[in-house]
């Protein structure tokens, strides 16, 4: 088959017609996705797609083309509750009364079907059914819904065998920065994974000539701002008078997509409908987005200064620019593991920003080792390296410092006052913006960083950079009245 019969056998055998246009640079679209798969079987695939985004229909409809097509395949869905791979194994039911009918080797039961010689069931997110047998497939739906352990652990369940490779599907939205996904994301394609990623537009339907008119009713439409905006930033046209889903050929109904668009937020939508990045919800710092605090060429004139996390196994230095306007830029970032705190103070003195002009620091740094009897903060300050920090109790409270830091990456009014330069050093920061996290109680996020977390340190000391530069605000006292 080409990928066109293939598209043509999906609508005839499924009566699915699956988008395949392309919207956005660098997307893909669910018939792409299927499309690699089917003709790539040893190949490990995943999708990053919106809600509602077809990923669940899509992975059902390759699986029941792949054991339509192999004798003796063996598969399982895993998702991170029985509920969540039961999508999945719904489609795979209904496609066992169509394509698959004559391929059934008994009744189809509720979690397990023997087809073609082979067999396709649902698995529980345990690790007593990941550490079971051998198959060829592995469908995880909603891969930020799995326990990491469990996806670690399912790993050992994929073996080639019988002339059939074996590979591992992922569809997911990408709803945790720092989960499952995002290490996933973040690792493809050296991870052996190809990704085909999409949004709303690459799977919404298409609005019918009747509804917008030729653009006549996108503007009074409730999903015409962004729809419109779409269209003109695809076709590059600052004026184009009609919204993008003119052009669409998805799924996704309008009208759904309309409800979402008036319920969640710009970030959310944003992140779960366009797929610009992860799911904010629970983070300490929403509002830091990889483009909007990207600066690529800093001011020149800039004032250097150190801000240092002394982590029990992390440690951290960053050094931060700072111009005439009171703009911070991040320029460059230093996280080491397991060394020592001399180590630490080489790598600084022999770094190529040497002028700083102070160097702040957590103020755990002056409490003495038990063992050498001196703080980190002596030890640094005998090797040349003299450090700073702020005892007053205002200063010292957490959330005042969280709260310093969100001014800069989103003032009231005016732009940001904090960027960071790209480099490969700082990816480890933008890193650690998007998946610093609050804690939860009883299933709510407050607004407390949880402890400990993975990338805490960086934003640990990006705080104490600007608790430390903050000025106390003076009380002067004045007669009142006349004379």
């Amino acid at each position: 088959m080409t990928r066109q019969e293939l598209w043509y056998y999906i609508v005839t055998q499924f009566g699915v017609s699956l988008p395949h246009k392309v919207f956005t640079p660098g997307h893909s679209s669910p018939f792409a996705f299927v499309a690699d798969a089917f003709f790539h079987p040893g190949k490990d695939v995943a999708a990053w797609a919106n809600r509602s985004g077809i990923k669940t229909l899509g992975a059902s409809i390759l699986a029941a083309l792949e054991f339509r097509f192999t004798q003796g395949l063996q598969g399982r869905v895993l998702a991170g509750s029985e509920a969540q791979a039961k999508f999945l194994y719904a489609y795979w039911q209904e496609w066992c009364g169509g394509l698959l009918a004559d391929c059934l080797n008994g009744s189809v039961t509720q979690h397990l079907t023997r087809v073609n010689g082979g067999k396709f069931s649902i698995l529980a997110a345990s690790q007593k059914q990941v550490r079971g047998p051998k198959v060829h497939r592995l469908y995880e739906d909603e891969l930020d819904e799995i326990p990491p352990d469990i996806d670690r652990s399912a790993a050992g369940m994929i073996a080639s065998r019988g002339g059939i490779p074996g590979r591992t599907v992922y569809t997911s939205t990408w709803q945790y920065a720092n989960g499952p996904m995002a290490k996933l994301v973040e690792s493809c394609p050296e991870n052996g994974v190809t990704l085909h990623k999409w949004n709303l537009w690459e799977s919404l339907e298409q609005c019918p000539q009747e509804r917008h008119d030729g653009g006549k009713n996108c503007e009074d439409c409730p999903l015409g701002p962004v729809c419109l905006a779409k269209a003109r930033e695809y076709h590059l046209d600052p004026e184009w008078p009609v919204g993008i889903a003119a052009e669409t050929c998805g799924l996704y109904t309008i009208d759904d997509a309309i409800k979402s668009y008036r319920k969640v937020g710009t970030l959310m939508w944003d992140a779960e409908y366009e797929c610009k990045r992860p799911s904010i919800e629970g983070l300490v710092y929403p509002m830091f987005d990889a483009d909007t605090h990207r600066c690529d060429t800093p001011p020149a004139d800039l004032k250097i200064y150190r801000a240092i996390d002394w982590g029990l196994n992390v440690f951290v230095c960053l050094w931060i620019g700072l111009d005439k306007n009171g703009t911070a830029y991040l320029l460059d970032t230093y996280r080491s593991e397991r060394a020592t705190i001399p180590q630490h103070a080489k790598y600084i003195l022999a770094h190529k920003l040497k002028d700083a002009r102070a160097t702040y620091c957590d103020p755990a740094g002056r409490n003495q080792n038990d063992q050498t009897g001196k703080s980190d903060v002596q030890v640094f300050g005998g090797l040349g390296i003299e450090c700073s920090f702020k005892l007053s109790k205002k200063l010292r409270e957490v959330h005042n410092g969280l709260q310093m830091v969100r001014n800069a990456l989103q003032p009231a009014s005016g732009s940001p006052r904090l960027f960071y330069v790209p480099s490969p050093a700082n990816r480890t920061f933008v890193k650690a913006m998007q998946s610093y996290c609050n804690r939860k109680v009883n299933s709510i996020w407050i607004d407390e960083p949880q402890d400990p977390q993975e990338y805490e340190h960086i934003p640990d000391a990006l705080r104490y950079y600007f608790v430390n530069r903050s000025v106390s605000q003076g009380i002067v006292a004045r007669r009142i009245g006349a004379g």
